[in-house]
């Protein structure tokens, strides 16, 4: 039952983002999406309480859907973090060029995730905070002090080029273009770190927002990069060949259900439980359970 209610939510997302697309949020009714998927008024109510919450929950798929992918770059290990960063780019290029007219139609409204959807205020946080947490495992320990400045201008320039989105015929090419943004930011990283210039914004300024949202200690990855230093753990030491076994499997069924748009809670919990009989695991199985408990999830 939850599987068919889960696919039900989806579907409806999908739905509403397509009529948000092209008529803009304020423009369509409840009515309408409820029409369109062929349902009623009502049984759209049961899955969505209020038009809010369904605003608030595509805002949520969209930066879910991009997130999970970026982070699926993250566990490639064959790859630099200067080459993860090249492929998370075109990721995130190729996912905002299938969602061009939502984006687009965000622009002309002037809508948005307001202050109100917290959730998407402490999502957008954490991807900041791993945004410079990659920017320092680039370029070192010499970029700490420029790192924010560097993650505005980065948000600067992607802005500037979904606005090239929008323009009708105009040829993209994803690749060019992320080559593009990482030579930019080495250009202006490299020159922030030999003039030794003072930063725009100081760590005391990141220090000032982590403490309006939460303390840093609660900061929390994304559960695929524990994934990741779990299976890094499995592949340099010696377990048990059926053990190690049985917890890449585990591991793989977990990935696999947290890039769900529904993920289950069964499922979750059962795949940590699995890796518990290997000890050395447990600080990190414990940060998985912590994560996931507060996950959007069904039961």
């Amino acid at each position: 039952m939850a599987d068919k209610s889960a696919d039900k939510k989806t579907y409806i997302l999908k739905t509403a983002l397509q009529l948000f697309s092209t008529q803009g949020i304020s423009s369509t009714s409840m009515q309408e999406i409820a029409e369109v998927c062929e349902m009623s008024k009502g049984s759209l109510y049961l899955h969505f309480k209020s038009k809010d919450e369904l605003e608030e929950s595509i805002y949520l798929y969209c930066f879910h859907l991009i997130r999970d992918s970026i982070m699926q770059v993250e566990q490639d290990s064959l790859l630099s973090p200067k080459e993860q960063l090249h492929k998370q780019v075109e990721v995130l290029l190729s996912h905002l060029i299938e969602l061009r007219e939502f984006v687009k139609k965000q622009f002309i409204d002037g809508s948005g995730p307001s202050k109100k959807h917290t959730c998407m205020r402490d999502e957008q946080f954490k991807m900041l905070h791993w945004f410079k947490v990659k920017l320092e495992s680039i370029y070192g320990s010499e970029v700490e002090p420029y790192t924010i400045d560097l993650i505005l201008f980065f948000g600067g320039i992607l802005a500037s080029y979904l606005r090239m989105l929008f323009i009708p015929g105009l040829p993209i090419n994803i690749q060019k273009m992320s080559k593009q943004f990482i030579s930019l930011l080495d250009d202006i990283t490299q020159s922030m770190i030999s003039k030794s210039s003072e930063p725009l914004i100081t760590s005391d300024v990141w220090g000032q927002w982590i403490n309006e949202f939460k303390d840093q200690s609660n900061v929390q990855r994304h559960p695929l990069q524990i994934t990741k230093e779990i299976k890094d753990y499995l592949k340099t030491n010696s377990i048990d060949k059926n053990t190690y076994k049985d917890a890449l499997e585990s591991i793989h069924i977990l990935e696999k259900e947290i890039v769900d748009i529904q993920p289950r809670r069964v499922i979750l919990i059962g795949m940590i439980a699995n890796l518990l009989p290997i000890s050395e695991l447990q600080v990190l199985t414990d940060e998985l359970k912590e994560i996931i408990s507060l996950y959007s999830i069904t039961q």
